[in-house]
């Protein structure tokens, strides 16, 4: 809602690209964690702040579904979903109908790379680091984790869920960091 909110880094998976970070304030909504196995073909939204707010300041949310239980090369702490995800969804939640987070959004397929591997433009392939990864990162953390939800909630709560448990990240690093940080990823500028 336009208020800066300092964050400490609590802890990194490097190798699923997930942090946890700590801010001093309430959430007024916080999303749970799906305790189930995801399933082909389950109904899906992705919410974020693609472009950052280059686009606007609004929440952004895409639908879709889920694509394959793996990621590349056989990932399976990942899933593959047909929501569209751009640079500003990383680290935003894919959620089911019941507003259960099954999914933190961390990648889609680099375009040059496909087309010029395969000669097609990718469409609709998009990536997250599945929940229970997630939940293991917490548990280890000590974090207390609310129960899921068991009911499918009507859209306008799932609404009102995405727009007040949804921030927008902006990092303040260093271009010197930047830079070390781009040598072992991408990064959106």
């Amino acid at each position: 809602k336009g208020k800066s909110i300092l964050a400490t880094l609590v802890t990194v998976d490097p190798n699923n690209d997930i942090a946890i970070l700590k801010g001093d304030f309430k959430p007024r909504s916080f999303y749970p964690l799906s305790r189930k196995n995801p399933q082909l073909l389950m109904d899906i939204y992705a919410a974020g702040f693609p472009f950052g707010q280059d686009m606007s300041t609004s929440v952004k949310v895409t639908q879709g579904i889920i694509s394959s239980l793996t990621g590349v090369a056989n990932n399976f702490s990942n899933l593959q979903i047909s929501a569209a995800l751009q640079p500003g969804n990383s680290g935003g939640p894919i959620m089911n109908d019941k507003g259960n987070v099954i999914a933190v959004a961390v990648a889609k397929l680099a375009l040059e790379k496909i087309v010029d591997d395969y000669g097609v433009v990718p469409e609709n392939v998009n990536f997250g680091v599945k929940s229970n990864l997630v939940i293991n990162i917490l548990e280890s953390e000590n974090i207390k984790l609310p129960s899921p939800n068991t009911d499918t909630i009507p859209k306008s709560e799932l609404v009102e869920l995405i727009t007040d448990g949804t921030y927008y990240l902006s990092c303040w690093m260093t271009l010197a960091q930047i830079e070390k940080m781009i040598e072992t990823k991408v990064m959106f500028k």
